[in-house]
Order: structure tokens, then C-alpha cells, then sequence
């Protein structure tokens, strides 16, 4: 599967991007055309906005990157977003767009910098968050059913030769999504999570994920999010809270309960 690419910068373009259709996906390496294209799209952070990066560093001692932060805007069908590295932002614009800050597990340069912000947009959004990713704040948008999902990724087995990295694995066959869908096994994740209104103005809930023990481990901030789904304490569920009900808690459902709760959802997670 050949992955359409974008650069780090705000907006950077360059005059000889070059735009290849490939099996309904459009492949592209300007960020400009990737914000307005009409067509479902898979975009990867290059992670190139570092510190080796001598065009970036220019010889100065202090470090002058941002340490692998990407910029990622989507366009005007259903994308999906992989940040990878580093405190990305993430628009995901129109669409029904499945949005991964990370995943930012795994060795060095893996893990911090990893609290990314992410911004769904007018369609039903998704946001994965995998273990290894840090702290980080969902805004859904406009939508009727953005979720949160809390999981462990499905990764691929090799690297990705470009980014050197082991991307989530693509489901494929999944209807508006032809450049695929990542999955997650959420029911053996033996964490669980837990809501509570925020303290902070500019979001509606913080949803605490903790260890089997009860340990705090990542907290996600979201706004205009209505569904959560998370794992069960000890594992063997998959567990559900309605952002939408005044007191919004978390209980156990099946999976096809999640499936007519969310059927992109559905289809991710397990």
C-alpha cells in the first residue's frame, strides 16, 4: 500500500508535488492539495521537523526543531491520519475521518514528545488512542457520533521502509474507506477508563485511562465527543460511556452492541 505523505510545516507545498491516483486513494506529498482534495486519502507525518534534520538545525547548538511535530490537515472525503511521532496536529477536516495522533510507542524516538491535539471536523469522527501515546485533546466538531476510542493498535509486522516504522495494519473492504481502516483489540487491554466533567473551559470531559492497579496513566481532553470506548478493568470487555447523557458513566457491551452504537466503530474494534 503506498501511503500519501505530508510534510511538517503549516501548509508547506512544494511546487513539484506530485498527485498519483491510485485505486480511488488519492497519493500526494503537498500539504495544499491534500487539504482540498475530494477524494479519501491516507496521510503519514514524516517526523522530520528534528533536531538531526542539519536544513532545520542549521548548526546551532540549542536544539531548534520541534521535535518530530507534524502538521496534518485531511480534505473533503473520509481520510485517515497517522501522526506518529512527536506533539502533532491533526485536522481532519470533512468526512468521516479516523484520526491516530501516534502510535508513539515502541523504542527511541518513541514515546514523549506524544500529546498530540486533534481536531475532528463536520462528519462522525474517529480518535484512536493506543497505549504509548500520551496525554492529548480531541475536539470532535460538529458531528452527531465522534468517538473516542481507547485500544492497543494493530501493527504491522515489518517497518515501513520510509518512516522506519511499524505502521497499524489496514482493514480492508470497509465501504468509503478504500485506502483501508486500522484496528485495535480493545477487549484484552486490561486498563479501563474513567469521566468526569472538566476543569478546564475549553473542554466538556476529561477521560482518565488507568492501570489494571488504578493507576493513572493518560489523560484525553475532549469537547464536542459523544461517544467513548474503552477496555475493562482486568480485561475481557469492552466498556461504553454516552457523552450526550447528563451523567455520563461507563458499562459493559457486547460487540454488536458496539456495532449499532457505532458501525465504523464496529468495525475497528474488538
Amino acid at each position: 500500500m503506498v501511503h500519501l505523505r505530508t510534510s511538517s510545516g503549516p501548509f508547506s507545498v512544494s511546487a513539484a508535488a506530485l498527485t498519483v491516483a491510485v485505486v480511488g486513494v488519492l497519493l500526494t506529498t503537498a500539504h495544499a492539495t491534500a487539504a482540498t482534495s475530494q477524494r479519501p486519502q491516507l496521510l503519514i507525518g514524516l517526523d522530520d521537523d528534528r533536531q538531526d534534520n542539519t536544513a532545520v538545525q542549521a548548526g546551532a547548538v540549542n536544539n531548534q526543531s520541534l521535535n518530530r511535530t507534524d502538521i496534518l490537515i485531511g480534505g473533503l472525503a473520509n481520510d485517515v491520519m497517522f501522526g506518529l511521532n512527536g506533539n502533532d496536529v491533526i485536522e481532519g477536516r470533512e468526512g468521516r475521518d479516523i484520526i491516530l495522533g501516534g502510535p508513539d510507542g515502541g523504542t527511541p524516538p518513541g514515546g514523549p514528545p506524544n500529546s498530540d491535539i486533534m481536531f475532528g471536523g463536520p462528519g462522525n469522527d474517529v480518535n484512536l488512542w493506543a497505549p504509548g501515546d500520551g496525554s492529548e485533546v480531541f475536539i470532535g466538531g460538529s458531528g452527531l457520533r465522534d468517538a473516542l476510542v481507547f485500544g492497543a493498535t494493530d501493527r504491522e509486522t515489518t517497518a515501513d521502509p520510509e518512516t522506519d516504522f511499524l505502521l497499524p495494519t489496514l482493514l480492508l473492504g470497509v465501504p468509503g474507506f478504500p485506502q483501508g481502516i486500522p484496528t485495535a483489540n480493545v477487549s484484552d487491554v486490561t486498563s479501563f477508563c474513567t469521566i468526569e466533567a472538566s476543569p478546564l473551559p475549553e473542554y466538556e470531559f476529561l477521560v482518565r485511562f488507568l492501570g489494571v492497579a488504578g493507576n493513572l496513566i493518560v489523560t484525553v481532553r475532549v469537547s464536542g465527543v459523544e461517544q467513548v470506548f474503552c477496555s475493562g478493568q482486568g480485561g475481557g470487555a469492552i466498556t461504553f460511556a454516552d457523552l450526550t447523557a447528563p451523567f455520563p458513566s461507563f458499562v459493559v457491551i457486547s460487540q454488536q452492541e458496539v456495532s449499532e452504537l457505532n458501525s465504523l466503530v464496529g468495525r475497528m474494534i474488538r
